[in-house]
């Protein structure tokens, strides 16, 4: 162990001792509820709706009546499997994929789109979740629901990829006091500490907070990802049906950052150390985010409710680096270097009012769903570049340079400023309707107002762009075949604003997106169990693509097609074991281009056609082993191409275990890439882009609570 590691246990060690009275329950391990014939999974509900919430609903169906596809991962999901960051979360995530080109800036895609839609508790444009803005800490959220495929009734514009709710941990009546240390390879080490308690007797006055700390190395030579997190949050009930809820969070993250690899002309990925690191010395990411919120929460009557939610958000990011691109030859390691330092400063603001209740109708009970949401977001940045450093580093013999200065002021090489600023509001609303005994359909829809200003260079706005009144509508159909399955088809639709515009600099105007899907689901082992499989197609309509005439300019004539297939399992096959996972399958491709070179291919082709991702775990809770937990988790990616470098099909297993020492303390053992494989997780291109995925580590976590 290292000097550097023996520290932070030193440290750790005192944080957790100073701790030792709280004793903690087997928090971190599924809790076996009662066989009462009810489902924690068909309880959650969607997009912002939790089971102690008074008002607040984004949908009006649980997982299982719902007519789309949809994951839904809680934080014992995030302990069992060591999820810290959204980043581990979408890597484990069945249907979904992880590029990067830069690596701090990751991007997720789902059914061959990229998902661009970040919810915190239902409230769309506000978070500043969305990368490569800020990749946010799992600590801050109880819950994360995925929702595959078109969202814009919940979030507005958007890609067709789908949308991601973060559910944050909110205050409740009983007290709970959790501590936690972690250490591992690389030299990780962090600690958490969270806390909840009622402030008066009766319970109507609660708050929740906590703090967490990291200090982590990884497998990469130089790199940190160092992080530091406090939220905070209370509850009032005003009345017995009027609930506030105010809080705060505050998370500052900074990490080395890089372009990744490059590969060699001609022959594709380079086999190097897969600690091998390329950039300056000093190649830094840092981001600072802080946001308060509020929501009003109002009981109308047994069965109406209304929510209102505000937020918002300041967000400060910097980053400054060298990097190259290839490629590369076998020989000759050497590339130029280039240098970038850029900063943005973002403030977002959402607000979200809805009502949703149920009504009588023909002798029916059907729900309903109305309300209104506003987003504003304002990017302003500036950066500095210099492509002739006289830097040069070579990837066989690396020696890092150091960092050159490159000021933020005028007068750079490449000096940038700009603005941006979209604004968005709309009004949506559902029904669910149960037009006979077996079958229910669901009819929604979101008008949406749309501007984007863009502006560089304190010139005249260089993108203005506007969509007024774009309907977006969902429809959707379940029916039961018995009580544990159902079928279901749906239809959605789905816009993006784009700031390109033609030669007569009239803007493009947005893509269109629409998505056919037909499902299966089933609810089994005493609905204890969640089947699911759907068959879809997406197509997308007026892409910016580049003018054959103008180069300068665009024209909306790109036409792509994504469609697949996916099966996934969800819950518990015995009391004791859960499982959770799916499988995959996608092809994308390019129907219409202005390049008769693109047309056949795929749009985003790193995106590999099949995918299987597994995890389940076992616990047992009796004999000798009592107290004793083991599970493991399988990640299969089918071969994917970049342009000019390909990734081979590959297998990554994990392993874990656990052991409750006593009621109130748990120690667990994560083990990742358990068999040690060697392969690319990322690639993009022979220039850059393309990252190793991490090779075998393990990690010790001790959780205390009371």
């Amino acid at each position: 162990m290292s000097k550097v590691l023996l520290q932070k246990v030193s440290l750790l060690s005192a944080l957790l001792a100073a701790s030792a009275p709280f004793q903690v329950s087997n928090a971190a391990e599924p809790e076996v509820e009662p066989d009462t014939g009810k489902s924690q999974i068909t309880e959650i509900l969607v997009l912002g709706r939790r089971s102690d919430q008074i008002a607040g609903a984004k949908d009006l169906t649980p997982v299982f009546e719902t007519p789309s596809s949809l994951t839904v991962l809680d934080s014992e999901r995030f302990l069992l499997q060591r999820l810290v960051s959204v980043e581990d979360l979408f890597r484990e995530m069945p249907g979904v994929t992880t590029t990067k080109t830069v690596s701090a800036y990751p991007k997720f895609y789902a059914r061959g789109f990229e998902i661009s839609s970040f919810l915190v508790d239902g409230v769309p444009g506000s978070s500043g979740v969305n990368a490569p803005y800020s990749v946010p800490d799992l600590f801050l959220f109880e819950r994360v629901e995925l929702l595959r495929g078109p969202s814009a009734l919940f979030s507005g514009s958007g890609s067709p990829g789908g949308s991601l709710n973060l559910a944050r941990k909110r205050p409740g009546k009983d007290f709970k006091l959790t501590s936690a240390v972690e250490g591992g390879s690389w030299d990780f080490m962090r600690a958490e500490f969270d806390v909840n308690s009622a402030f008066n007797d009766d319970g109507s006055v609660r708050g929740r907070a906590g703090v967490a700390w990291q200090d982590a190395g990884e497998f990469i030579d130089h790199y940190q990802k160092d992080r530091k997190l406090a939220f905070g949050s209370v509850a009032y009930d005003i009345t017995d049906s009027t609930t506030l809820t105010a809080g705060a969070h505050y998370d500052e993250y900074k990490s080395t950052i890089q372009v990744g690899l490059p590969g060699i002309a001609g022959v594709g990925l380079i086999d190097l150390p897969r600690d091998s690191y390329a950039g300056g010395n000093k190649n830094y990411f840092e981001t600072k985010s802080s946001q308060v919120y509020g929501e009003l929460a109002q009981r109308l009557s047994d069965t109406w409710n209304a929510r209102l939610n505000v937020q918002y958000t300041k967000l400060d990011r910097e980053e400054e680096y060298l990097w190259g691109r290839g490629p590369i030859t076998a020989t000759d390691g050497t590339v130029a270097l280039f240098a970038y330092h850029g900063a943005h400063d973002a403030n977002l603001f959402s607000v979200d009012l809805n009502v949703v209740g149920e009504f009588e109708l023909f002798g029916r009970t059907h729900g309903v769903l109305f309300g209104a949401d506003y987003q504003r977001s304002e990017w302003e940045y500036r950066s500095n570049s210099a492509s002739d450093t006289g830097l040069t580093f070579d990837y066989y013999n690396p020696v890092l340079p150091a960092q050159p200065e490159l000021p933020l002021t005028p007068g750079g090489e490449e000096y940038f400023t700009g603005k941006e600023v979209q604004t968005q509001y709309g009004v949506y609303g559902q029904t669910r309707l149960s037009l006979a005994d077996k079958l229910t359909g669901v009819v929604g829809g979101r008008v949406a107002w749309v501007k984007y200003d863009y502006q560089e260079f304190d010139a005249v706005p260089t993108g203005v762009y506007s969509v007024d009144a774009k309907l977006s509508p969902y429809v959707g159909l379940v029916y039961d075949l018995t009580q544990q399955w159902n079928v279901y088809a749906s239809f959605a639709d789905v816009f993006q604003p784009q700031a390109e515009r033609k030669a007569n600099f009239e803007p493009v105007g947005p893509v269109i997106g629409k998505q056919y899907e037909v499902g299966v689901k089933g609810n089994l082992i005493d609905s204890r169990l969640l089947l699911s499989g759907a068959i879809y197609r997406i197509r997308q309509s007026n892409r910016a693509v580049g003018d054959p005439n103008d180069p300068n300019f665009s024209v909306g004539s790109g036409l792509v097609q994504s469609e697949g297939f996916e099966l996934e399992a969800n819950g518990t096959l015995t009391r004791s074991w859960t499982l959770e996972g799916g499988y995959t399958y996608n092809k994308n491709e390019t129907l219409r281009d202005t390049d008769p070179a693109l047309v056949g291919t795929q749009f985003i082709p790193v995106i590999p056609e099949h995918s299987v991702k597994l995890f389940t775990n076992y616990a047992i809770d009796s004999g000798a082993l009592n107290g004793f937990s083991v599970g493991g988790g399988l990640t299969w990616n089918s071969e994917s191409i970049g342009l000019g470098v390909e990734q081979g099909s590959y297998v990554v297993a994990s392993l874990r275990g656990g052991y409750q020492i006593s009621d109130r303390a748990l120690v667990t053992l994560n083990i990742n890439n358990l068999f040690d494989e060697k392969y690319y997780e990322n690639i993009r291109d022979a220039r850059f882009g393309n990252y190793y995925g991490a090779p075998r580590s393990a990690f010790v976590r001790l959780t205390v609570s009371y």
